[in-house]
């Protein structure tokens, strides 16, 4: 029987119909922004603070985020990895057009949730 995500979320304390998913695509630049993109090479600091920065229209993000984040990673084509959990504690201010600010944010779950590609116990 194959692994999903479900089971390993809620083993964490997560439930998943009240998570965000969110699947980061390579960009050198925001168009809109103006803000600096990820790459392949991209390191934890930098895909976080990536992670931090999402827009305040919500058209294209929701008003009222989810408590946890589960962010993936472009890894090939269609393919993604999990890249961490991230615990949204709310927004600090709203003086630009993203949301939340940087300081509100913290890796959390278990230590194979966190970043860094790590792998579940036995796996």
């Amino acid at each position: 029987m194959p692994l999903t995500l479900s089971p390993v979320l809620l083993d964490a304390g997560i439930y998943p119909a009240s998570a965000l998913v969110i699947r980061h695509a390579y960009v050198r630049e925001h168009e809109d922004s103006g803000l600096p993109g990820i790459h392949a090479d991209s390191t934890d600091a930098e895909i976080i603070a990536y992670t931090r920065n999402q827009s305040a229209d919500t058209k294209r993000f929701p008003a009222v985020p989810a408590r946890y984040w589960v962010v993936f990673i472009k890894e090939g084509g269609d393919q993604a990895r999990l890249w961490s959990v991230v615990e949204n504690r709310g927004e600090v201010s709203n003086a630009s057009s993203t949301w939340p600010s940087p300081s509100t944010w913290q890796t959390c779950g278990a230590d194979w949730l966190s970043g860094g590609g790590h792998r579940a116990p036995g796996g």
